[in-house]
């Protein structure tokens, strides 16, 4: 009899254990995965994110961002005799001597994945495809991609051209950063219109489908099959080729956090269903918190050459970090000051406050001061000069006021007397 109802007591304990969802990190189909906050770069989930992967048409992003924040849109681009027979692969059947716009080329780019368009631009940006490569590379390298290694604009296979799920992350990271890029591949839809050598116009979707999709293809998600599509994507670029699989950067927004998730090497749909597990998990356990506010005060703190001066400091900005649900209580922040030496200019970063999960930093922000403050020896010397003024200015003000006081004096003496000698001359 105690053994059933020590039995009945474990089931209903373990009853109360579940009854608050607990979601655990998402199981990954692809080879490589990894999900990322937009904000600051911190990894949520991963499989194999440092594995060396193809990016086939990821590339594209790459190319994208480098030719915004080389061109303009409205750059008018020349089609060289070349590159419409030297591309396999996706295009948009570009001819040579066509002239197109640079917003023409980059929505063919991203949006059909166009690898006649990447050449082109990587001519005419470069001026020539291994010169524009190069600052892929150099590119790479400063946003912190140490994995990767392009040797072409477009993505088709090289063995030597190969990055990583995390590189990948970065790199589409730093792109969302700019409103262009972001436009373009949250973009469906896009018409380019007749040439001076096409008389027809060119039609073309987003092979996306976390953002457009009209076929009745499904994935499986959460214990149901449901379309590709994901109501709270932005974008971003789809990638395949044989030896690469297929590959996903994608992004999403929900109430205020953003993420971005990377795939690659999947089969068929199993990138999609990725990003939406992935995505997901991270608006399920995850949200967007400011742990700090612009402008707040932190501590009072003490000038080096200033005897006993303390001035005030203050945060630069505002800091907003993606942070596990219900765990605001255990960050803890750090406030790490620099020798502060007089003079000082209103907004000087004099130090930063650091917070910390679980011993991690999840962020940083610059303290400054709220006001000027000048050496000890200048405020002596500008005292001095108020003192000299001051005595000048009283030495040159008393004599003018004594001797106002005594024109006054004298006007009156003078008006009395006048009025006197006109009462004796009345009377007779």
């Amino acid at each position: 009899m105690k053994k059933r109802i020590l039995f009945y007591l474990l089931i209903f304990s373990c009853f109360l254990v579940n009854t608050d969802k607990v979601y655990a990190a998402p199981a990954i189909i692809s080879e490589s995965a990894v999900l990322i906050d937009a904000g600051t770069g911190t990894i949520l989930a991963q499989k194999n994110a440092d594995k060396k992967m193809y990016p086939a048409s990821l590339t594209k992003i790459m190319t994208a961002i480098l030719a915004i924040e080389l061109g303009d849109l409205s750059d008018v681009i020349t089609v060289d005799d070349d590159t419409p027979y030297e591309i396999e692969g996706s295009h948009i059947a570009l001819e040579p001597g066509e002239i197109l716009t640079l917003k023409d080329l980059l929505y063919a780019l991203m949006l059909p994945s166009a690898n006649d368009a990447a050449s082109v631009i990587a001519k005419h940006y470069g001026g020539s495809l291994q010169n524009f490569v190069e600052m892929m590379n150099t590119k790479a390298k400063e946003l912190g991609a140490y994995g990767t290694n392009f040797t072409n604009p477009h993505g088709l296979h090289d063995k030597n051209h190969y990055t990583t799920a995390a590189d990948l992350a970065l790199i589409t990271k730093y792109a969302m950063e700019n409103d262009t890029f972001r436009k373009i591949v949250s973009t469906t839809k896009y018409e380019i219109q007749p040439t001076n050598i096409k008389n027809e116009p060119r039609y073309f979707t987003s092979l996306n489908k976390l953002i457009y999709n009209k076929s009745y293809n499904q994935i499986y998600v959460d214990g149901m099959y449901i379309s590709p599509y994901y109501e709270y994507a932005t974008g971003a670029k789809t990638g395949y080729t044989p030896e690469a699989g297929n590959c996903l950067a994608a992004t999403a927004k929900k109430d205020g956090t953003e993420l971005i998730a990377v795939t690659m090497k999947g089969i068929s749909l199993e990138m999609y269903q990725d990003a939406h597990n992935l995505f997901n998990f991270g608006f399920e356990e995850y949200e967007s918190t400011t742990l700090v506010g612009k402008n707040t005060f932190i501590k009072n703190v003490k000038i080096t050459n200033g005897d006993s001066k303390e001035i005030s400091v203050i945060t630069e900005s505002d800091l907003t970090a993606l942070i596990e649900k219900n765990s605001l209580d255990d960050i803890k922040s750090n406030v790490y000051i620099n020798d502060i030496t007089l003079p000082i200019e209103k907004n000087d970063i004099v130090g930063r406050i650091e917070y910390t999960l679980d011993n991690k930093v999840i962020g940083t922000v610059n303290l400054i001061t709220p006001i000027s403050v000048k050496s000890t020896a200048a405020e002596s010397q500008e005292n001095l000069f108020i003192t000299v003024v001051k005595f000048l200015g009283f030495v040159v003000l008393l004599p003018t006021v004594l001797l106002l006081l005594l024109k006054i004096y004298n006007d009156i003496r003078i008006h009395i007397n006048r009025k006197k000698r006109r009462k004796r001359y009345n009377k007779n």
